[in-house]
């Protein structure tokens, strides 16, 4: 007989592209998390990659996009019509945890910011990967992989000998870190919602991720 996952009838929604966030979605529903991702008209920037990772185009080959999107399922939401946001809120009723990397003034546009969620949905967790966190000169600055993890938080520096040329780092190995902290971090609060009916905000950054790591 199979046992039950620690997560099951935990209910996640994502909004999110790339890999970061869609990674501890990923790992939230590997143990058990039912993930709904939510995408946009135009698809997962992921799903267009191929040519920079040398597999074929199209969507039958996917490993990079599959890696971070297996145990899912999926909607497409077009945010920039209210009607869209209404089937968001609709989701995130019986949602227990709410996953983006959408920037924050984006989010405070569509009024998906955890200060007014959190007024309609009391105990949600809210998960959130930035590039550079929430305060400072370059909070609202675009973050990836190889420039707020690699090269800003010293990695790259930290890979060769002096006099020689920098390495190509491994694409992803910044997202995947941050987006285990981001999965550990909803967890516990997730605890703390279930127990006390409380919900959390939980904000990781690639460049504070590349700094503890």
């Amino acid at each position: 007989m199979q046992s039950e996952r620690p997560l099951e009838g935990i209910r996640v929604v994502e909004l999110a592209t790339f890999v970061a966030v869609p990674m501890a979605a990923r790992a939230l529903g590997d143990m058990g998390a039912e993930v709904i991702k939510v995408e946009a008209p135009g698809g997962d920037t992921l799903r267009y990659t191929a040519k920079n990772e040398g597999r074929p185009e199209g969507h039958l080959e996917n490993t990079s996009f599959d890696l971070d999107n297996a145990n899912k399922k999926g909607i497409v939401l077009d945010l920039k019509n209210p009607a869209g946001v209404e089937v968001l809120l609709k989701l995130l009723e019986t949602a227990d945890i709410f996953l983006t990397n959408v920037r924050a003034k984006s989010l405070e546009k569509l009024e998906l910011d955890y200060e007014t969620l959190k007024e309609r949905f009391p105990a949600l967790v809210y998960g959130i990967v930035t590039g550079y966190g929430d305060k400072g000169p370059d909070k609202d600055m675009p973050g990836f992989d190889f420039t707020a993890f690699f090269a800003r938080g010293g990695w790259t520096g930290a890979l060769y000998e002096p006099g020689s040329m920098p390495l190509t780092p491994v694409p992803g190995l910044g997202d995947h870190q941050a987006g285990m902290y981001l999965a550990a971090g909803v967890a516990a609060a997730l605890l703390k919602a279930k127990t006390k009916g409380v919900g959390e905000r939980v904000s990781v950054s690639l460049f504070h991720s590349a700094i503890y790591g």
